[in-house]
């Protein structure tokens, strides 16, 4: 994640957005506390994660009907100057028509080098303040490791670190299991057990 000095700070989100809408298609920026970012292009087994969970709650959306969808590349208002784009969230199913929310339900981040720090510390406690969140949750790419903050146990931490371990987002009645987050990848090494 790259931060970018061309433009004064504290930035807020209305600036910001008039700053997004000029830049090309498929760059991905964020402002987090005023700094304006851009992330590096996701690397394909990111990518592939990414789908795969995609892939995954959709599946379960399609077979419970809730009034809840899986949604990619909307940007969520944190504050007045913060705005990130979370890998993928769930938030309700209505007719948002703008690119920015700030009701989502499941924040996911799957990790880069880049971004690491910010998904693990910043972005945690931040996303955190939405009073519609009710998970948030970190995928690590290079091993079997998913860390789930809920509100329902005041952000606590809990570390899922065996593909027979299962997310639980209790308020959609979902449950994701890590071999259905891990199913397009090959030969992860699992994370030591604490």
């Amino acid at each position: 994640m790259a931060k970018l000095a061309a433009f004064p700070e504290p930035m807020n989100v209305e600036a910001f957005l008039a700053f997004y809408g000029t830049r090309p298609d498929g760059e991905k920026w964020e402002l987090l506390d005023g700094e304006l970012f851009m992330n590096a292009t996701p690397v394909r087994p990111h990518q592939k994660i990414v789908h795969a969970i995609a892939v995954a709650l959709e599946n379960r959306h399609r077979a419970s009907g809730g009034d809840w969808e899986i949604t990619p590349g909307i940007g969520v208002r944190l504050s007045d100057f913060t705005s990130v784009e979370p890998d993928l969230m769930i938030r309700p199913d209505d007719d948002l028509a703008g690119s920015m929310c700030d009701d989502i339900i499941v924040a996911i981040e799957v990790l880069s080098p880049s971004t690491r720090r910010n998904d693990l510390e910043f972005k945690r406690l931040n996303y955190a303040s939405l009073p519609s969140l009710t998970h948030y949750v970190v995928v690590c790419p290079e091993q079997i490791e998913v860390r789930v903050f809920a509100r329902g146990v005041a952000w606590k931490e809990a570390l899922l670190r065996q593909l027979e371990d299962i997310v639980q987002f209790e308020n959609l009645n979902v449950q994701l299991p890590l071999a259905e987050i891990y199913a397009k990848t090959k030969n992860l090494p699992r994370s030591p057990k604490a």
